[in-house]
């Protein structure tokens, strides 16, 4: 049984579900990998990891003395990587031998779905107080992780209700 075999044996919801974890990992990594959560000026940038300039990407974020940057950067990577493992789980679901229509996978892929939403909320709204004040706006990684934490949010529930169990595949 191949790939194809696979997803078409899947339920309507567990594909809705596998096409949405996909869309947030891809959102997932562009906002987790680039620096314009918040734009000071047009051209100077910060993003989790580092602050860039009009010339240049120099200043490391990482390791910074402030606590509430730490804890961005914490929960930030906890959400990320529970989304890319939610979509594996996802991925197991519909493909892979005995998790292939398995509940239990199914409800482990939403509940980790579950636990990368709440550490993107954790983490954005942490920023989000931090940088309300100055003057300046919230970049597009900082819209791209709020759109990551709700399509995990979202696919999380799919999962939830579609992912019980598959009975159109066949036990051998």
């Amino acid at each position: 049984m191949g790939v194809k075999d696979g997803f078409m044996g899947a339920n309507v919801l567990t594909k809705i579900a596998f096409f949405v974890v996909l869309l947030a990992v891809v959102v997932n990594w562009i906002a987790f990998c680039t620096t314009s959560w918040y734009v000071f000026s047009g051209t100077s940038y910060i993003g989790l990891w580092r602050q860039c300039g009009a010339a240049t990407c120099g200043t490391m974020l990482d390791g910074s003395p402030d606590d509430e940057f730490d804890a961005i950067q914490a929960f930030a990577i906890f959400g990320f990587i529970a989304l890319n493992v939610g979509f594996l789980l996802i991925v197991l679901y519909m493909f892979w031998g005995s998790c292939k229509g398995n509940a239990e996978t199914g409800i482990a892929s939403a509940i980790t779905l579950f636990v990368s939403a709440g550490c993107w909320l954790i983490s954005v709204a942490i920023f989000g107080a931090e940088y309300e004040d100055f003057t300046g706006r919230f970049g597009y990684s900082y819209a791209l992780a709020v759109c990551a934490l709700i399509l995990a949010l979202i696919g999380g529930i799919i999962m939830i209700i579609g992912g019980r169990g598959n009975s159109s595949v066949s036990s051998k």
